[in-house]
């Protein structure tokens, strides 16, 4: 599993670096769903100052125990609760891995946007990445595989509605020589690249990139 995370957020750290995401001025930066480093960590590496914001105190306790010496804080909040934010001056917010989607509206989405826009200093950056839900996958292609082994078959299932889509986590486990199925489900944002662009627009901030990478969309915008 290191190894698989260094993978990872080595791959992360090349995306900021192909960006020219790197220190401008105070280098203070803000990961919201920080999860457990994957973004934060390459971005410490890179020479920012990172606070490291997620709801999970396992999730913040495992980036806690990755970061080593790197300049990372980490704080235990809801992203929207703006209580966190204090007096920080970013010059960079992150929010990624489809963090965003999973907010309960879009117009929670729209108030979370102005707030950071207003944080952010002079010429500082906003990295959104999230799934683009635009067009429906149809049939089998809604079965998406996440990940097995020879113990575990990890599948998902979407269902799409008109500003939603429900999300049918199936895992199916080898225990002796029985499997075994969880099912669980969630709700996330059927969002779109031009929705999110819109959002970010309005809220005072230009978008300077967009790009898609694995059905993962990203978006950069300046202030």
């Amino acid at each position: 599993m290191v190894g698989d995370f260094e993978q990872k957020a080595a791959e992360q750290q090349t995306f900021f670096e192909k960006n020219g995401i790197i220190p401008e001025s105070f280098g203070l930066a803000i990961d919201l769903g920080a999860g457990h480093g994957l973004q934060a960590i390459p971005l410490a590496r890179l020479g920012f100052s990172v606070t490291a914001i997620d709801f999970s105190a396992v999730l913040l306790k495992e980036l806690e125990e990755r970061k080593g010496r790197l300049d990372i804080t980490t704080i235990e909040a809801d992203i929207t609760d703006t209580h966190w934010h204090g007096s920080l001056k970013p010059e960079l917010v992150i929010c990624m891995g489809d963090t965003i989607s999973h907010l309960e509206s879009f117009e929670q989405l729209e108030t979370l946007t102005l707030t950071l826009s207003n944080l952010l200093t002079r010429e500082g950056k906003l990295i959104y990445s999230f799934r683009d839900y635009s067009q429906a996958l149809e049939d089998t292609q809604r079965f998406i595989p996440v990940k097995s082994d020879s113990n575990r078959i990890h599948t998902c299932l979407l269902e799409y509605f008109d500003n939603t889509v429900r999300v049918t986590d199936l895992l199916h486990e080898k225990q002796g020589d029985i499997w075994q199925q969880q099912v669980s489900s969630y709700t996330k944002l059927r969002l779109t690249s031009d929705m999110v662009s819109a959002m970010i627009e309005k809220s005072g901030l230009n978008v300077v990139s967009e790009g898609v990478h694995n059905r993962m969309s990203y978006l950069i915008a300046q202030k």
